[in-house]
């Protein structure tokens, strides 16, 4: 069974992991954005924007800057991961990206991690099979450390993590 992106909010939000941007409108967001991806955007990646996930933990989410004057738009991140048919949400904090699937079709997208020293030219492991899933994933990256989980932990959030079509998950990549 699947997590959606507001269940996996609301599961972040009431321990404090999750943190909100606040005001604005995302619809002029999701149809921008849906203008630069020729109107072909995964359902999770508008909840997503709709949710107005600003960070979780010490992850920064990567949103287009949008207003409605049109001078005032800057794709900024956005385009980064277009080539490679992904498109980033969030920032390691050290260059490297977590990107949405582009590539799927109409199945669900999954979220994978591009290396900045890879040029981002492909993806380089799993990092959650849905975005709900790889949120509450995100959302246990520190306790995981403090707890020195063994590799593979993420099994017991995602147990579909080791079958995302474009790449392993991290303790199978090498």
């Amino acid at each position: 069974m699947n997590i959606s992106v507001h269940e996996a909010c609301h599961s972040l939000e009431a321990p404090g992991a999750l943190l909100r941007r606040r005001g604005g409108s995302p619809d002029g967001l999701v149809a921008y954005v849906r203008a630069l991806l020729g109107d072909q955007m995964p359902a999770d990646l508008e909840a997503f924007y709709r949710e107005g996930v600003e960070a979780v933990g010490d992850f920064r989410a990567i949103l287009p800057k949008w207003n409605e004057r049109p001078e005032w738009r800057r794709e900024g991140m956005l385009r980064a991961l277009l080539p490679v048919q992904a498109v980033p949400i969030f920032s390691d904090g050290a260059g490297s990206l977590y990107g949405l699937d582009l590539s799927s079709g109409a199945a669900g997208p999954a979220v994978y991690f591009f290396d900045h020293e890879d040029l981002f030219e492909r993806p380089r492991w799993a990092a959650g099979s849905s975005l709900g899933r790889f949120l509450l994933l995100l959302g246990q990256q520190d306790q995981s450390l403090e707890d020195g989980r063994t590799p593979g932990w993420e099994r017991e959030i995602d147990p579909d993590i080791d079958k995302c079509p474009r790449a392993p998950p991290m303790w199978r990549a090498g």
